[in-house]
């Protein structure tokens, strides 16, 4: 899977996500510090990209359900903690992992990574999963 990494996620975590055979770049592989939000975006967009960030605010404007963009390939959220030293491996291995193992159908959707105890999960934001009971 293609992922974009914005500037506030450590340049490190690329070879974590390599790993699990994505194919990574970091925001400052093509901008300078400070570009902003909109062009970011675009990026992820021209390239295909998934877009893993701190300041998932910033960027939820851009997709639906805010705007009827008709094709983003990802945003994933790392919301309410801040990443670390000592913590980014083991949240980059949960999302590697994760996006390994659900590929394209991340495509149009938005993610929130939280902590949880010692670990971490993904939670699926939007569009949200309708459970059916019969």
């Amino acid at each position: 899977m293609k992922i974009l990494l914005d500037e506030n996620i450590m340049q490190k975590s690329i070879s974590v996500l390599e790993k699990y055979g994505h194919d990574v770049i970091h925001v400052l592989h093509r901008f300078a510090p400070g570009e902003s939000d909109e062009d970011v975006f675009q990026l992820a967009l021209q390239e295909k990209r998934a877009l893993i960030t701190l300041n998932g605010k910033d960027f939820i404007i851009f997709i639906p359900p805010v705007t009827s963009l008709k094709m983003h390939y990802g945003l994933i959220w790392l919301r309410g903690f801040q990443v670390t030293n000592k913590t980014y491996e083991i949240i980059m291995d949960t999302i590697g992992c994760f996006l390994k193992s659900n590929g394209d159908s991340v495509r149009n959707a938005y993610y929130a990574v939280r902590k949880k105890g010692e670990s971490y999960e993904i939670v699926q934001r939007y569009p949200k999963i309708q459970m059916f009971l019969k």
